[in-house]
């Protein structure tokens, strides 16, 4: 029987849901609005694929209806550099500006020069009340302060939490639901104690969870 695995897509699609974890979506959204015109680096930090970029898209979501906001949402590039330099500002544009820099972490990739380039905008931008929202890691946060202690005193860092079992097992459903004719709250061909195992596994890592339903999936057609 040839059957489509649900699972296989483990990076952030248009259509994804953000499951569960929404006391962090709200806390997200609270702390961005109480940072317009102010000065701060929102960083939503947490390991790889625990769902930093959908938190951001969610959190953000609002904004992009707002007149009074200009909103500038970019992947870490070669050209962010440049796009961080051409920024227009407040005045120029009678706007709120907000940037949400994803994939944060290929900063790292750069020289230390370009980093330090980089940081040193970050930090000017801040400080004219532009709102910068990135996604990070603990270990990218040592490294970022390393680089350029400054800009330490305007991050605001909200650690993004793991999904519960409750919450692990919708992500499963809903995974599952993409496949079949008809929706339902079923886990099968899964069993319950096949998803606590994923679910111990997985440390309630979304895309973890992903990874390791992808491969249970096959081995069951």
């Amino acid at each position: 029987m040839n059957v489509n695995n649900p699972f296989l897509f483990i990076t952030p699609r248009d259509k994804d849901l953000l499951v569960g974890r929404q006391s962090f979506l709200d806390q997200v959204k609270t702390t961005v609005m109480k940072s317009l015109d102010s000065q701060a680096i929102i960083t939503i930090n947490g390991d790889f694929g625990i769902g930093k970029t959908l938190f951001v898209e969610k959190a953000v979501s609002d904004l992009e209806k707002r007149k009074d906001i200009k909103l500038f949402k970019w992947d870490f590039n070669l050209n962010t550099l440049n796009d961080l330099r051409t920024l227009p500002n407040e005045k120029e544009l009678k706007k709120q500006i907000v940037v949400t820099i994803d994939r944060f972490e290929l900063i790292l990739s750069l020289s230390n020069i370009l980093q330090n380039k980089i940081l040193k905008i970050m930090t000017d931008l801040v400080k004219s009340k532009i709102t910068l929202i990135i996604t990070t890691s603990d270990d990218l946060l040592k490294k970022i302060k390393n680089i350029e202690p400054k800009i330490k005193s305007f991050f605001k860092v909200l650690n993004v939490p793991p999904m519960n079992f409750e919450e692990t097992k919708r992500l499963i459903v809903s995974r599952l639901n993409e496949s079949r004719k008809k929706k339902s709250d079923s886990i099968e061909p899964f069993t319950n104690d096949e998803v606590k195992q994923i679910y111990k596994n997985s440390k309630g890592n979304p895309r973890m969870v992903l990874l390791l339903c992808a491969s249970l999936f096959e081995d069951k057609f």
